[in-house]
């Protein structure tokens, strides 16, 4: 199977059990690992996106789902995508941020994967990249 493919699929497993899995790959064989992690497409890799592009992302993402998704993501992300929406709709996210009660973590999984496929698909369109992750290998800044 190749690289490619097994970040894919580790991409749908939680952050604790990919986490787990890189850390095991990385003692047998250290450069597999970093292909792996180059590869894979984390939700806390929206801190890699470029803003104009983060904000074309956050244009196509339903409130509901980024609410859910940023339900214990670290603060840097929440900060960044804050910063990426207008004063008005930073300000209406902060409040039902703070207004979320428990939720699920696989209804936090599901919010955050549906928002890095949107990511997938705007980057294939080239309204998004990921800076410094592998995938901006062919520009030059």
């Amino acid at each position: 199977m190749s690289v490619r493919k097994t970040a894919a699929i580790l991409a749908h497993l939680d952050q604790h059990h990919i986490s787990r899995l890189l850390a095991f790959v990385d003692e047998k064989d250290e450069k597999l690992a970093r292909q792996l992690r180059d590869e894979m497409l984390l939700f806390s890799d929206l801190l890699l996106v470029d803003d104009r592009g983060l904000q074309n992302l956050l244009r196509e993402v339903d409130q509901e789902v980024l609410v859910t998704a940023l339900k214990g993501a670290e603060w840097r992300l929440v900060e960044k995508i804050l910063d990426n929406l207008s004063p008005r709709a930073a300000e209406g996210l902060r409040e039902d941020l703070a207004s979320i009660g428990p939720v699920l973590a696989k209804r936090v999984h599901a919010a955050r994967q549906t928002i890095l496929q949107t990511a997938q698909q705007q980057q294939s369109r080239g309204l998004l990249w990921f800076v410094g992750k592998g995938h901006d290998k062919d520009f030059i800044y």
